[in-house]
């Protein structure tokens, strides 16, 4: 599969207060990225469900740059899909700003699934043979595979440490996406929001990790979330769970913390 890119227009509503992108900006924008390549290679889910089956992301690891403030720049984003381990696809992404200088990298996990079964299927050769048709790499394609990964994220049960407060955040209409489930470009957002707003204001986040457990269905319940810090020389990690109303754990997210 061909790199594919786009260009986007940082505007005021993509940014924070202090003029740097949000974070589930940029996971809004690798959606997007990805669903327009998928589509031009005729892979995309509107494709894949009339078969019974769609792509679910399973992990997105980011590291961004935490000192660019984008606001009214232009940024390129590059994607391409290389890896393929075992049941997963590997795509990555590539941000950069005005002059071309590499402001962020990512890598996300893609699965396939049978929409009836809900469950994790292999993936179909059709699908593969798209994926493969280009075996090349680039320099800065090679660059951005060997200096980013996926990492095992722990289950630490926070939820169940009395000594930590347990936030709800209500689900709302415009958190459910096409497949009826909450998007996964707002659990980043959710967990942003549940760190101490002191942490927020004096720091910004430059790595941030997730791995989604299971899928939130529309509901007028909200979801429990937990976060743990630990302060270290020069960054703070925070390690957030993310459950449902019932206590299933739907995502767990590290987010690493600069001071501005």
């Amino acid at each position: 599969m061909e790199e594919y890119k786009e260009i986007y227009k940082i505007q005021y509503y993509d940014v924070d207060r202090d003029h740097y992108i949000k974070v589930n900006r940029l996971f809004e924008i690798m959606t997007s990225v990805a669903t327009s390549h998928s589509v031009e290679n005729n892979i995309d889910a509107k494709k894949l469900i009339p078969k019974g089956i769609s792509w679910v992301v399973y992990a997105i690891h980011l590291d961004i740059d935490n000192s660019a403030k984008l606001y009214k720049q232009n940024i390129t984003v590059k994607s391409f899909a290389k890896d393929v381990k075992g049941l997963f696809i590997l795509r990555y992404f590539g941000f950069y700003d005005e002059d071309n200088n590499l402001i962020g990298k990512a890598v996300s996990k893609w699965v396939i699934v049978d929409i009836m079964k809900r469950k994790i299927i292999k993936i179909p050769d059709y699908v593969l043979d798209v994926t493969r048709n280009d075996t090349s790499s680039t320099k800065e394609q090679q660059y951005i595979m060997d200096n980013i990964s996926i990492q095992k994220q722990s289950y630490q049960k926070l939820l169940r440490d009395l000594s930590l407060e347990v936030k709800n955040m209500a689900i709302r209409y415009g958190d459910i996406d096409e497949n009826m489930h909450v998007n996964n470009s707002i659990y980043p957002l959710w967990a942003i929001e549940s760190l101490p707003r002191d942490t927020l204001k004096n720091n910004k986040a430059y790595r941030i990790q997730i791995t989604y457990k299971k899928e939130q269905i529309e509901s007028n319940e909200g979801v429990k979330i937990v976060c743990k810090e630990q302060k270290e020389v020069g960054k703070i990690n925070e390690h957030v769970e993310i459950h449902s109303s019932s206590d299933e754990l739907l995502c767990i997210v590290d987010i690493n913390l600069k001071p501005m």
